[in-house]
């Protein structure tokens, strides 16, 4: 069996601390049997206790009064006070009813002290009212400013919802990289294929020119040929003063061999064919 203590597990001092300050501390006893209870303390010289001890009847409370002593001058804002209360409780039965209340504890520690149930409260030092108020000013304002960026930035986030709901215009498809690559690579191989038949074109041209040019070569040649062929032919006439003359045409074409231009002709067809073909 157990009490309940309120509050359950610090004891709060407000600064400042020079001065004697009263705090309650209230025992609860939510057994059906009544409890017997003792106050101790860490600092007995700081703090009075009245009563330090007594008894609460079932389902009963019990307030009890705490005083700190006044202090010569307030500890540090930063101090942590390690003062502790410690509140033992037992179960008094039948048995120890007939116990002088003087005697009861005595003969609990010495014949049931594994019943006896502790329960531990701490000291704790709070800054001034004034204090404590200003801070609490300082939060309001703090959540209410908090709330107004929030409220700000829901408006913001609404408003660009609203606009960004605004259905953008048409615009041309525009076609993607990947779109693109087929359409350069078909550019350039209309490109180069216009480029190559332009080239064939010009080719086909030189070539049926070189062509012409041969074929009058070729004529000029067989002309040739024939002027010579009927020069062969003639026969000078003895008494004829052209005899010498005739007789040394024909020993200069045939000392010369080809005529010149039939030579030229020949070079120009090779020097077509190597640039065509090569």
């Amino acid at each position: 069996m157990s009490i309940e203590l309120d509050p359950s597990s610090q004891l709060s001092f407000r600064r400042p601390l020079t001065e004697a300050i009263k705090e309650t501390l209230v025992i609860r006893n939510p057994t059906q049997l009544p409890i017997a209870f003792k106050v101790k303390t860490t600092a007995p010289k700081q703090y009075c206790v009245r009563p330090n001890s007594g008894r609460v009847e079932a389902g009963q409370e019990l307030k009890v009064q705490v005083q700190m002593q006044a202090m010569k001058e307030d500890p540090p804002v930063d101090f942590k006070c390690k003062d502790k209360f410690l509140v033992q409780s037992v179960a008094i039965t039948a048995e120890r009813e007939l116990l002088p209340p003087q005697d009861l504890w005595a003969t609990i520690e010495r014949e049931a002290r594994d019943q006896i149930r502790e329960k531990k409260i701490r000291c704790v030092f709070l800054p001034p009212m004034d204090h404590e108020i200003t801070q609490i000013k300082e939060e309001e304002e703090a959540d209410h400013h908090s709330s107004r960026l929030s409220s700000s930035a829901h408006s913001t986030h609404s408003s660009f919802n609203s606009h960004s709901t605004v259905p953008a215009p048409a615009s041309p498809v525009q076609p993607t990289s990947n779109d693109s690559a087929p359409v350069a690579a078909q550019v350039h191989f209309a490109t180069s294929s216009t480029g190559e038949s332009s080239d064939v074109g010009v080719l086909k041209r030189e070539l049926e020119s070189a062509q012409q040019t041969i074929q009058s070569l070729q004529s000029t040649m067989d002309k040739l040929q024939r002027e010579a062929s009927t020069l062969r032919q003639r026969k000078p006439d003895s008494g004829s003063s052209s005899a010498p003359m005739m007789t040394a045409v024909h020993l200069r074409h045939e000392q010369e061999g080809y005529p010149i231009t039939y030579v030229a002709g020949a070079a120009v067809v090779a020097f077509l064919v190597a640039y065509f073909l090569f």
